[in-house]
């Protein structure tokens, strides 16, 4: 007589290994009064599901890419949109009896209306819907940009007064972009939001650098008003497209009405760190934008298209090396040493951008050019190296404030406030840089620029050192950042 037929260990877990509990199917049954065997009947909806195991990832494969084309034409369109003005408004400005001061306080507008919406985004978006909020921040955006060209049939103060409300409405429509973008960045790659960042950052700077020329180009051909109006008409295009291109998963598990709390966030000190480090990336960048150009006019004689390839000597740099960065974090190869390092080395880069005073007589020789263009490329690496684990940070902070985890709540609050501290940065930097460039000359404004990046990383590193020393005095605080970082 047989013995009676048993499943060895590997046939019962085989067979009780399914995706979903054993409630859920219709039967279980014994064939032998001893539980060694065991026959569990699946539905024939299940096996067909069990059945295409391999392949069920490949929705959501196809809703990431889909998620990330969308990201990627959105930030290429925002920033495009935000760069086409630079090489022709302030001289249009200018011709219409508006004074250097508000041309500055007009682009200023930009970065200080994006600065104040960002927390309140980021506070509701659970309420309003990620997907949502993108589409609408494209729609407002890129009909603020039309509407601006439109101001090609007004002078003076009347000018002036809808410039300052065009472009703020504008800002407050890119606000919304950028918050929501950054969430739905976290939510649909929690396990490589650097490198997904740093691939973003790749359109961000296409558009930054795309922005200048095409501008003055359109402008030398039409006038005013065609940039804006081809700009804007691009954005409004991409919005049209927006709703096909994101998926509809997102309609469907975003809107809810909770919300994180700022609060808790902000109780962790790290939090400050990670914002300090956004400031000042963000701040020792735009430092450049209203003072470079007229220090290579002035000391090296150079022509506007000869200034705008020496941006983008900066801004490419950073364009391909933000991946790699983001590739790195992702690994948890030291993201705060990085950070640290790369705030270090851009101070350094400020020092012979200037050049410095302090560097009279032991590198600085004749006219110094090599030393502004080294400078540049060393900043556009090295700010890569200190912007992007900031994003990364932020989370780690959120999930020792004790907000939920894998939550569109808490990745909305995060996006609000790391978008907050970069337009910080966007409205300091030019304020005080240009400040310091009228009263004390580009190299002395550079060299301030300098220490206060060497501030910054003196500050980032005590704590650092001393947050690491407390972890190890607390087993169970140690256990806890090994398992975050």
């Amino acid at each position: 007589m047989d013995p009676p037929c048993t499943n060895t260990e590997a046939e019962k877990a085989r067979l009780i290994t399914y995706e979903e509990p054993v409630s859920r199917y219709d039967s279980v049954s014994l064939s032998d009064p001893d539980p060694e065997s065991v026959h569990i009947q699946v539905p024939e909806k299940q096996e067909r599901h069990l059945a295409n195991g391999p392949t069920s990832q490949n929705p959501v494969r196809r809703r990431r890419k889909l998620t990330l084309v969308a990201l990627a034409t959105m930030n290429f369109a925002a920033c495009t949109c935000y760069a086409i003005p630079a090489p022709f408004f302030p001289g249009e400005a200018q011709s219409r009896g508006v004074s250097d001061t508000a041309v500055g306080l007009v682009f200023g507008t930009y970065a200080f209306f994006c600065m104040v919406t960002g927390p309140i985004y980021g506070k509701y978006i659970n309420l309003i819907g990620a997907k949502f909020m993108l589409i609408a921040g494209m729609f407002v955006s890129g009909s603020c940009s039309v509407l601006f060209g439109m101001l090609d049939y007004m002078e003076g103060t009347v000018f002036l007064a809808f410039c300052f409300l065009i472009r703020g409405m504008e800002a407050v429509g890119v606000s919304a972009c950028y918050t929501a973008s950054f969430a739905i960045m976290a939510k649909e790659f929690p396990d490589n939001v650097a490198t997904v960042l740093g691939t973003l950052e790749i359109f961000t700077g296409a558009g930054m650098m795309i922005g200048p020329p095409v501008g003055g180009a359109l402008y030398s051909l039409g006038g005013y008003k065609v940039p804006f109006l081809v700009v804007g008409g691009f954005m409004l295009i991409c919005a049209v497209f927006m709703p096909f291109i994101l998926p509809t998963q997102l309609d469907r598990d975003d809107v809810t009405e909770e919300t994180a709390s700022l609060v808790a966030l902000l109780k962790i000190p790290s939090t400050y760190v990670s914002s300090l480090a956004i400031v000042t990336c963000a701040a020792v960048y735009a430092f450049l934008e209203p003072t470079l150009q007229p220090y290579l006019n002035l000391k090296f004689d150079m022509t506007e298209a000869q200034v705008g390839l020496i941006f983008l000597l900066s801004v490419g740099l950073y364009t391909l090396s933000a991946p790699l960065w983001g590739w790195l974090t992702d690994r948890g190869l030291f993201p705060r040493l990085t950070m640290v390092l790369g705030l270090l080395f851009t101070a350094a880069s400020y020092l012979l951008i200037g050049p410095s005073p302090l560097l009279e007589g032991i590198f600085v020789t004749g006219d110094a050019l090599w030393m502004v263009l080294v400078g540049l490329g060393l900043s556009g690496v090295s700010l890569g190296a200190a912007l992007v684990p900031t994003f990364s940070e932020l989370l780690i902070s959120a999930r020792e404030a004790g907000l939920e985890e894998d939550s569109l709540a808490t990745y909305g609050l995060v996006s609000g406030v790391y978008n907050c501290m970069y337009s910080l940065g966007e409205f300091i930097g030019p304020t005080l840089g240009g400040f310091l460039d009228d009263q004390y000359q580009f190299p002395i404004a550079s060299t301030a620029t300098a220490g206060f990046g060497g501030v910054v990383v003196i500050g980032m590193s005590f704590f650092y050192l001393c947050e690491s020393r407390s972890r190890k005095e607390s087993p169970s605080s140690q256990d806890d950042a090994s398992s975050s970082r």
